[in-house]
């Protein structure tokens, strides 16, 4: 079975996307589109991910980036809060990092600000390998300064365990010159990124790799730094012996931090406040809360006081065009109880026809349960072992499958395995 289906939703039965409010779209990441959103129940910002899962390699992929996502606790590593499995697509629910990537700032950093930012590179650094984690794609554009002075590292879409296959994302002039070689993922794979992260930083520029006739990498040359970044020089020959040729030359993330610790003793109670102050000056504002997929208007859209005028009975007759439209949707159901366990706690009314009765009862009065060929086919399987039961509720419009999973604790309360069902009947019915 796929391992979304069987993923144990975080939020249990509010893990859905009516508790959702999207204000915003934030882009594209390597996984797919991401969104700015709120959360009701909690009254937060957060983002949100839409990410494809129809193939089994999309599903393996996003399932190591999960994996090495949620087993991460450190202040510049965003939190995901929930998965929720969605039919033939997955949407990751993650912390809102509010801040502004590299990019955006490497022309107004202070040699103080370029010491704390490596500084958190380098924790960040010794935390992935401290887990045995390699993310893959450390580069400025995905490396954020929050408006707390915080470095955050974002897209986690190439992140895999040590001694997996590398992925094949990766950002040009910020990757190990031995990854295109070495198909394994190792820590000396990010060690080199973070080295050539603070050497842009320093210098402005990338280190280049210098390789001979047969395209072999034998040296590293690094650009002269930019006027003020003295006070930067053993930052900058630390971050040389990151991004050595040899990866079994490049010292570990422990020894980075140690040599920072001892060669920037002075600096080490400096305040984040002026970094912090900068981010927030030049961080837009939050776009203000709107209703669930009421995407934003395109700016570059005439606007006029007669195109107003017209756009309300337009809506009001495009609703009132929707209200009568139900479409009717013929379905056959097939429910399966074969592998539930003999100590099952049920309730008294539990069987085939209670839950065929209950989920028909839950669904649309557009969709009618009928045997025709041309039905669409539902199946609802119950599986209970060890304390917990699983129902997988699988349909198949337009000849593809999809499946909404419900993980319920093994009760003989007939409530909460009806709001189990009506869970499944609403996910169902909103494909």
């Amino acid at each position: 079975m796929n391992w979304f289906s069987r993923f144990r939703n975080p939020w249990g039965p509010m893990g859905t996307l009516r508790r959702i409010a999207f204000l915003d779209r934030l882009g594209l990441g390597g996984q797919g589109e991401v969104w700015l959103a709120r959360d009701r129940l909690l009254s937060r910002l957060v983002t949100v991910k839409k990410v494809d899962t129809q193939s089994e390699a999309a599903s393996l992929n996003t399932l190591r980036s999960l994996r090495a996502r949620v087993d991460v606790a450190h202040p510049a590593i965003p939190t995901v809060f929930a998965v929720i499995p969605d039919g033939r697509k997955t949407w990751l629910v993650g912390e809102f990092v509010k801040g502004l990537p590299l990019t955006e700032l490497i022309d107004e950093l202070s040699p103080e600000s370029v010491y704390l930012i490596a500084k958190d590179l380098i924790s960040a650094l010794g935390c992935l390998e401290r887990l045995g984690l390699v993310h893959g794609d450390l580069s400025p554009n995905n490396v954020v300064v929050d408006v707390n002075g915080q470095v955050r590292l974002l897209d986690f879409e190439s992140c895999s365990r040590v001694g997996e296959p590398l992925t094949a994302g990766a950002t040009l002039g910020f990757s190990s010159p031995e990854r295109h070689s070495r198909k394994v993922s190792l820590p000396t794979s990010d060690t080199w990124s973070v080295g050539a992260l603070i050497i842009w930083l320093i210098t402005q520029s990338v280190p280049t790799v210098i390789y001979d006739d047969a395209r072999k990498a034998v040296a590293v040359d690094v650009h002269e730094g930019r006027a003020g970044a003295a006070m930067l020089s053993d930052l900058l020959n630390l971050a040389s012996a990151a991004t050595r040729i040899e990866p079994d030359l490049r010292p570990s993330a422990c020894d980075l931090q140690q040599t920072l610790k001892l060669s920037y003793r002075w600096l080490e109670p400096l305040s984040r406040s002026d970094l912090a102050s900068l981010v927030q000056q030049r961080t837009p504002s939050v776009p203000m809360p709107k209703t669930v997929f009421d995407f934003p208007e395109d700016e570059a859209a005439p606007s006029s006081k007669i195109g107003l005028i017209w756009a309300v009975p337009m809506a009001v007759v495009a609703v009132l065009g929707m209200a009568a439209y139900q479409p009717v949707h013929s379905y056959s159901l097939r429910i399966d109880t074969a592998a539930l366990s003999p100590t099952t706690a049920l309730p008294s009314t539990f069987g085939e026809s209670w839950l065929s009765t209950t989920l028909n009862a839950e669904l649309p009065a557009s969709w009618t349960q009928a045997q025709a060929a041309n039905s669409e086919r539902v199946a609802l399987s119950v599986a209970c072992d060890r304390g917990i039961c699983e129902l997988l509720l699988e349909h198949q419009p337009e000849d593809a499958t999809c499946r909404h999973h419900s993980p319920i604790v093994n009760t003989a309360d007939d409530r909460v395995w009806h709001a189990a069902i009506s869970d499944l009947a609403r996910a169902i019915s909103s494909e």
